[in-house]
């Protein structure tokens, strides 16, 4: 049986890319500055912590957020699932999906920049809910 994300890289690029342009747009309307892939993992995986932004966070902590980040968008994909929290607040992760093997940098973009925008929508999607 074929990867179920092997269908993401046959989405429309145009689409997609005047998507993430627009993403893009938000983030720098919001935060004061465009934000690439890592960055926007990172206010992701911050949010996922639930603890707000810490000016003061080692590498290892950054890199740990970029990750969280990582496996919030990838959920939306049904890559990751979560199944639990450690003791310091970050998710427990278990894969659901293998990612395809063999993927070009750019097939590996795509993904990514397809997991991002719909861990947004999601998003939009819960805050369009609470306003009702």
């Amino acid at each position: 049986m074929d990867n179920p994300l092997l269908a993401y890289l046959d989405a429309d690029a145009a689409d997609l890319e005047a998507r993430w342009q627009r993403l893009q747009t938000w983030i720098d309307e919001r935060f004061g500055g465009e934000a690439g892939i890592e960055g926007i993992l990172f206010l992701i995986g911050v949010q996922a912590r639930g603890r707000g932004f810490e000016p003061d966070l080692e590498k290892e902590a950054k890199e740990r957020l970029i990750m969280e980040g990582a496996y919030c968008v990838f959920e939306t994909l049904g890559v990751y699932e979560r199944v639990g929290m450690e003791a310091d607040g970050h998710w427990i992760w278990q894969r659901r999906i293998d990612h395809p093997p063999n993927l070009s940098v750019e097939e590996q973009e795509t993904l990514l920049k397809t997991a991002i925008l719909r861990y947004f929508d999601n998003q939009r999607d819960l805050s369009d809910a609470h306003e009702a």
